[in-house]
C-alpha cells in the first residue's frame, strides 16, 4: 500500500509539474504583478509592491545573475560571449581563480568547462555554498572555471539576426542537435582563445553529456582540444527511463504528435517554440516556500518543504537524505531557465524509439534544413575523447540499462574512471546539489583531472 501511495503521490506531483511548465511556457514573461523595489535574498530575488493603486507593473525580473552570485561568495567573476556558426550568442560565466589568490591548488593551470543540463543554466554550479558547489570547488582547487549556457536559456537569448522575443519564431527552431553541433564547439574555441591554452577539461551534467557525445558526430576536430571529459549522469539513450513526466507524455505519443489526438493537443499546449522560460510565476513559487514553510511550527514546516522538494525530485529521483532544503528557493528561482520545446521533444522521440538519434522534425523540408541529409543516429564508438563516467543508482532519468549502454559503447573510458556513486539513493540532481556531492563525486572529478595534468591519461 505504501508503494502504491508513493507512486500516486509521484504521479500527482509529475502532473502538477507538467501543468506548471505549461503555464510558464504560455505566460508573458514581461507582465510582472509585483516589483518596484528589488532586494537580494539568499540567491534569488524578492519583490515588494509599493504601488498603492495595485495596478500591473511591467518590469523584467529574475534570479540573481550567476556572476553576481559568484561575486557575493567572494570570488572574481567575468562574463564573455561566444557566437556560434549559426548566429546564436552564448554567455560564458568565468571564475578565473579561487578565493585565496596566494594558494596554488592541485589543479593549478587547468581550464575547466562546465556545461549544464536540460532547462538549466550556469547557475546550477554555484547555487550551493562555496564548500559544496562544483564551480567554487574547482576554482579553489586551481582551475580556471568556465560555465557555459546553451542557446535559449536565461543568459543566451541572443542572436545576430533572429528575435528571441518572438516565442514561435525561427530563433526557437532548434533541438539539442544544434547545441552539439554549434554551441559546445563555439564555447570551447572561445575559452581556448581567451585563455591561450591548447586543451581544456570538460564537465557536463545530463544534457551536457548528451550533447558532448553527439558533438563527436559533427566536430571530430574538437576532440583534440579536450583533455578529459567528465560525464555526470550520462544521457545517451533514455528508453529505459522511469521518469514520470517522460512516461506520461510518451503514453500520448507527444514526441510524434498527430492532429486531433490528445498527444497533438498536449504538444500544441507546450507552446509555439520557446519552452519554460524564467518568469514571474517561478519568482512567486520560489518566494512562497520561504513565506509559507518558514512560518509553520515544527514538523509542519518540514512537511511544507517536502512538497517543494517533491516537485524538484520529480525531475530525476527522490533523495530526501541528500537534499539541502535551504536550496529550495534558489533552485526554483533559477530553474527552469528556458529552452525550446523541440529540445524536450527530442528526448521524447528517443524514449519512444529507444535510440540515440537526431530530432525528427516530421517535415521533409525542415529535416533537410537541420540535418542536411538523413536524421543522424549517434554512434557512441565515435566518442574517442578520454572520458570519466559518474552515475547513481536512483537516477530516474538515466536508468541502469541506459547507463550500461554508455559504459559498453564508449571506447575510451580511462582505467579507474568508472564511478558508481557509493550511495544507493543517489539521484539525477544530486550531482548538482547533493549534500555529499563534494565527497561522493567531486573528489573523484578532481582526482581524475589531476591524473591527466600529470600526464597519466
Amino acid at each position: 500500500t505504501s508503494n502504491m501511495d508513493s507512486s500516486h503521490a509521484a504521479l500527482s506531483a509529475a502532473l502538477l509539474v507538467c501543468l506548471g511548465l505549461l503555464w510558464c511556457s504560455v505566460t508573458d514573461r514581461n507582465n510582472i504583478f509585483i516589483t518596484q523595489n528589488i532586494f537580494l535574498t539568499k540567491r534569488s530575488v524578492s519583490y515588494i509592491n509599493d504601488k498603492q493603486d495595485g495596478g500591473l507593473l511591467k518590469l523584467k525580473s529574475g534570479p540573481v545573475p550567476t556572476p553576481d552570485m559568484v561575486k557575493a561568495a567572494g570570488y572574481a567573476a567575468e562574463t564573455h560571449y561566444a557566437t556560434t556558426d549559426d548566429g546564436y550568442i552564448l554567455a560564458l560565466h568565468r571564475i578565473p581563480k579561487g578565493r585565496d589568490e596566494n594558494r596554488a591548488g592541485t589543479l593549478h593551470g587547468a581550464v575547466c568547462y562546465l556545461q549544464h543540463g536540460l532547462m538549466c543554466s550556469s547557475a546550477d554550479w554555484v547555487i550551493p555554498a562555496p564548500e559544496k558547489g562544483l564551480g567554487f570547488i574547482l576554482a579553489d582547487a586551481g582551475c580556471d572555471v568556465w560555465m557555459g549556457n546553451f542557446r535559449g536559456n536565461t543568459y543566451s537569448r541572443n542572436h545576430t539576426k533572429l528575435n528571441p522575443d518572438d516565442s514561435g519564431g525561427e530563433f526557437w527552431e532548434f533541438s539539442w542537435d544544434e547545441m552539439a553541433q554549434y554551441d559546445i564547439p563555439a564555447t570551447i574555441e572561445k575559452i581556448l582563445e581567451i585563455t591561450g591554452k591548447e586543451k581544456l577539461f570538460y564537465i557536463g551534467h545530463s544534457m551536457g553529456t548528451t550533447t558532448f557525445m553527439a558533438m563527436h558526430h559533427y566536430r571530430p576536430d574538437i576532440v583534440e582540444k579536450i583533455q578529459l571529459g567528465n560525464l555526470l549522469a550520462p544521457v545517451a539513450t533514455v528508453g529505459h527511463s522511469y521518469y514520470p513526466v517522460l512516461e506520461f507524455l510518451n503514453y500520448f505519443n507527444v514526441g510524434y504528435p498527430k492532429k486531433h489526438t490528445i498527444g497533438g493537443t498536449i504538444w500544441k499546449l507546450l507552446g509555439k517554440g520557446e519552452f519554460a522560460p524564467h518568469n514571474w510565476i517561478m519568482d512567486i513559487i520560489a518566494k512562497s516556500e520561504e513565506f509559507f514553510c518558514n512560518h509553520l511550527p515544527g514538523k509542519l514546516a518540514d512537511y511544507c518543504k517536502m512538497v517543494y522538494e517533491t516537485a524538484i525530485f520529480i525531475d530525476g529521483g527522490f533523495d530526501y537524505d541528500e537534499f539541502n532544503s535551504s536550496l529550495i528557493e534558489p533552485i526554483i528561482s533559477h530553474t527552469p531557465a528556458g529552452t525550446s520545446k523541440f529540445t524536450v521533444g527530442q528526448y521524447l522521440q528517443e524514449y519512444k524509439k529507444q535510440n540515440f538519434q537526431g530530432y525528427d522534425w516530421l517535415d521533409d523540408t525542415k529535416n533537410a534544413k537541420h540535418h542536411k541529409g538523413s536524421i543522424p543516429v549517434y554512434n557512441l564508438s565515435t566518442v574517442i575523447t578520454p572520458v570519466a563516467i559518474y552515475w547513481g543508482d536512483n537516477d530516474w532519468y538515466t536508468a541502469k540499462q541506459d547507463v550500461e549502454n554508455v559504459l559498453h559503447g564508449l571506447p575510451n573510458i580511462l582505467p579507474g574512471m568508472k564511478h558508481e556513486v557509493g550511495f544507493e539513493n543517489w539521484s539525477h540532481l544530486d550531482f548538482l546539489w547533493g549534500v555529499d556531492a563534494d565527497q561522493l563525486v567531486y573528489k573523484f572529478v578532481i582526482q581524475n583531472i589531476q591524473k591527466c595534468l600529470q600526464n597519466l591519461c
